[in-house]
């Protein structure tokens, strides 16, 4: 009998939906047919779902979100820059283009909607060269900032993403790089327009109608892909990357990063863009976000030194935390903890980082944020004189100085009234002597 009651069991737990993420161990609610994926909170960083995220993987397209970030970072949006023949020969035939022709002027904007929209690689070259001289140089620098977003496992090789083998990153580092860039408000706007135009310039007499590739965002290539809560950011295809997806969606203050790779198409379907439908529907509908703590509120205060009028500086939150948690959890605990120097010294400017807090949802940790100055902070110089002298005469070493000294003089004082007293003991020994003699002289005298 119990091994039939065993055999039900088993038979009803195989055909039950899968309970546990893939590779996290937590209850799951999220599920992708692509071979590479993740969903992240953006507010937090707080990582839902992942699948295969630290795989090498070739990034093709969107590899531009870099290049975008890096010109968004270094160049004005109504700088006007002039296609050299160099970046237009060092696009490669049979990649996506915008018909960029050497000698044509356009501004930085054109440029980044015709990277982030058309996806045009002639762009990309021209964006890059504009940062740092020449695109082998920019290349370097798109390095450089993949390190220090965190990005140990990508490495570039050119503007666009066309493949190469020596460009390649994982699912992870691109989650990374993409959060920063929605950061980006310039960037934000791109990545989320549906389509843009570019007037006739020097070298183009025709408008230039760019419509978004990313069909989350517009409707005009594939309708049935469109999600009224996308707000970016980027798709790219290769034949060895095959269908890649960065995207992201915001619904009731919570905004979302969904990232997949290497996806195909299967019954006519772009797997990629149902992977990352679903994966926001579910958290849409299974977790919600609150505002834990706000930029500016005053969390502390921290002992100052040498400030005008002020022994204290009031510590505020240097920016905004969120804190995303599953539905039903809505009452949680909130928790925090600041970590602080003992003091500080003044001068302070307003924002100057003195610290940070970290704030825990139910006991989990839900960030870190700084602590910075409330306000500035001048220096004061009788302040100063007169901490500096208070800290001296306090100090241990001056203390023993002192007492050394003390015990010197009390020292001296004592061996001079020994030497005194000794003089004075020798003075009236010798007088008594004298006196003596005198009596001995007088008595032989009178004798």
């Amino acid at each position: 009998m119990k091994k039939w009651l065993f055999a039900i069991l088993a038979l009803i737990l195989a055909v039950q939906p899968a309970a546990f993420a893939e590779g996290d161990g937590e209850k799951a609610v999220f599920t992708a047919s692509s071979p590479h994926a993740m969903l992240m909170d953006m507010n937090t960083g707080r990582v839902l779902y992942e699948k295969s995220a630290d795989e090498k993987i070739y990034p093709a397209s969107t590899v531009k979100i870099m290049t975008a970030l890096l010109a968004l970072e270094n160049l004005s949006l109504e700088d006007e820059i002039t296609a050299s023949e160099t970046a237009v020969a060092a696009t490669p035939s049979g990649v996506t283009v915008m018909g960029i022709v050497e000698g044509e002027k356009l501004t930085v904007r054109q440029l980044l909607y015709g990277a982030m929209l058309a996806s045009a690689a002639d762009a990309t070259n021209v964006l890059g060269e504009a940062v740092s001289g020449s695109v082998g140089d920019f290349v370097q620098l798109m390095n450089k900032r993949a390190r220090e977003l965190g990005m140990e496992n990508t490495n570039f090789s050119n503007t666009h993403g066309e493949h190469d083998d020596r460009t390649y990153t994982t699912v992870r580092d691109m989650a990374l790089l993409s959060r920063a860039a929605m950061q980006n408000t310039d960037f934000r706007e791109i990545v989320k327009t549906d389509r843009y135009s570019i007037q006739p310039t020097n070298k183009y007499k025709e408008e230039r109608s760019l419509i978004n590739t990313n069909y989350m965002i517009s409707r005009v290539q594939r309708a049935d892909y469109y999600y009224e809560n996308a707000v970016g950011v980027k798709a790219g295809y290769t034949a060895e990357a095959g269908s890649c997806l960065v995207e992201a969606a915001k619904d009731s203050g919570m905004e979302l990063l969904a990232l997949t790779f290497g996806s195909e198409t299967e019954d006519g379907r772009a797997q990629g863009y149902v992977d990352c439908r679903k994966l926001f529907d579910t958290a849409f509908e299974n977790y919600k976000t609150r505002l834990l703590v706000t930029k500016g509120r005053l969390l502390d205060q921290l002992p100052i030194k040498n400030a005008r009028r002020a022994s204290q500086v009031l510590l505020e939150a240097g920016e905004n935390l969120y804190c995303i948690y599953p539905s039903g959890e809505e009452d949680g605990e909130v928790s925090f903890e600041v970590r602080t120097d003992d003091y500080v010294r003044a001068p302070l400017k307003k924002g100057d980082k003195l610290g940070e807090c970290e704030y825990f949802y139910n006991g989990e940790s839900a960030g870190v944020i700084p602590l910075v100055a409330d306000k500035d902070y001048a220096f004061d110089a009788l302040s100063f004189i007169g901490g500096g002298f208070v800290s001296v005469v306090t100090s241990p070493l001056f203390i023993i100085a002192v007492l050394a000294v003390i015990f010197a003089v009390l020292y001296i004082r004592a061996k001079r009234k020994r030497e005194k007293q000794l003089r004075q003991r020798r003075e009236r020994e010798r007088r008594r002597r004298e006196a003596e003699r005198r009596m001995r002289e007088r008595d032989g005298f009178d004798l």
